[in-house]
């Protein structure tokens, strides 16, 4: 008898919990703005190259060890031509002209 009504009693808690658990209201979530209509711009030379870089790059190693130093768009073409030769056929040369002109952008000595 006993165990009963704790039973019972832990049953009506449950109930009661989610009852109170499901009848909580959400605040009304914002009318999204309306979207701007979609025009094909290219994208950026230097954007483009940092997606590349991102892409590829960091397949092999941390993006941040090729980030951490500032080279000449050079020596920053002889790396990632370097690298090309060690996956092949996994950075195209176009790709790689990208990934170089965003490097000497961002990372490359002034």
């Amino acid at each position: 008898m006993r165990v009963r009504s704790v039973v019972l009693c832990v049953l009506s808690l449950l109930v009661l919990s989610l009852a109170i658990g499901c009848s909580k209201q959400e605040a009304p979530k914002p009318a999204a703005p309306a979207a701007a209509p979609v025009t094909a711009a290219p994208a950026a030379p230097a954007a483009d190259g940092k997606t590349l870089f991102d892409q590829k790059c960091s397949v092999c190693h941390p993006l941040d060890r090729a980030t951490a130093r500032k080279e000449m768009k050079e020596k920053w073409a002889t790396i990632v031509k370097e690298m090309q030769g060690k996956k092949a056929d996994w950075i195209s040369d176009a790709d790689a002209a990208k990934i170089v002109d965003y490097l000497a952008a961002e990372h490359g000595k002034k």
